[in-house]
């Protein structure tokens, strides 16, 4: 029973590593979202490359996982992608991942 107990625990284990990097695979950022590196700083402000901006209300800013963060939650100087609105706030941030971030 121990052996099997293990077996299922090893098992769980694989299928959560396996649909966290499908998801990862599975993100879609449109081709014309801007890049730049995102530092948090006071509500509603966040630093783009130094500047700073605001973002929109109901923004969402999200990890390479999808999982939807704070931006203090975003390390300092990270690699994004981003959208504005028709108000030149940020509405949705993408943390890329050392790959997306590779990528031009």
């Amino acid at each position: 029973m121990r052996i099997a107990s293990l077996l299922a625990g090893v098992v769980a284990a694989v299928l959560v590593a396996t649909s966290a990097s499908a998801q990862v695979a599975s993100r879609k950022i449109p081709a014309d979202a801007l890049r730049g590196s995102l530092t948090a700083t006071t509500l509603p402000g966040v630093y783009i490359d130094g500047k700073l901006m605001r973002l929109s209300p109901g923004a969402r800013i999200v990890m390479p996982n999808n999982a939807t963060v704070t931006p203090g939650q975003v390390p300092a100087d990270t690699p994004v992608r981003y959208q504005l609105d028709s108000q030149g706030q940020i509405r949705m941030v993408w943390v890329l991942t050392a790959e997306e971030a590779r990528k031009r």
